[in-house]
């Protein structure tokens, strides 16, 4: 992470890289007024300021502009209190599993949605990240997600059918994205802050003869 140092008249003065533990230092300055800014990184924010009752272990960045505010430093001091925290903001995850009355893997006017269907997050091998069930209107979503790669899984309630899948391009929201035979999704990635609502299943019962 790029920190730069600044006089307290705003000039820049130089700059350092945090390693491999996130430790930064600026060495041999003469005494007198200084202030330091972060450079976030790509998709990354910053933490709440000043939080908590710990100087030398609370977030000194401001939120918005990643600078500190200035401080002095005597003949000799050495001053180690000045942090910054960051964060990937969550993404999330979802939509809805609905009734697909006419079985042609679109949400229709008038289709309703399925409650109460077990909806699974996993990793892009199959493992089970956490779980959830849909609403009365069939809608599910999974927050707080770390970017990265993930499939969902719906679990079909006994005496349904899947819809097929993908019925429509692989972006549209209204399609059934879960594989007929599994009940899996093909993986996606979500990148810091993403919310992608476009995970759905439609399902059917069968026709009696």
């Amino acid at each position: 992470v790029t920190v730069n140092l600044y006089d307290c008249n705003n000039n820049y003065l130089k700059t350092a890289v945090t390693d491999a533990n996130g430790y930064y230092l600026f060495t041999d300055l003469v005494p007198g007024s200084y202030s330091v800014q972060f450079v976030a990184p790509n998709g990354y924010v910053f933490t709440a300021a000043n939080a908590g009752g710990d100087d030398a272990a609370d977030s000194d960045a401001d939120p918005t502009t990643g600078k500190t505010v200035c401080t002095d430093l005597a003949a000799g001091e050495n001053d180690l209190t000045w942090d910054a925290g960051l964060y990937l903001p969550g993404a999330s995850l979802g939509d809805r599993v609905w009734l697909d009355t006419d079985r042609d893997g679109f949400q229709d006017a008038g289709e309703p949605g399925l409650e109460g269907v077990t909806v699974n997050l996993t990793d892009c091998s199959g493992n089970v990240l956490d779980s959830t069930t849909t609403d009365a209107n069939g809608l599910y979503l999974f927050t707080d997600l770390v970017p990265g790669e993930y499939s969902v899984q719906f679990e079909k309630p006994a005496g349904y059918t899947f819809s097929p899948s993908t019925a429509g391009p692989a972006s549209d929201p209204l399609d059934s994205d879960a594989d007929p035979t599994t009940g899996r999704t093909a993986c996606t990635t979500l990148t810091a802050g993403e919310n992608d609502p476009t995970w759905d299943a439609g399902l059917y019962l069968p026709a009696e003869c």
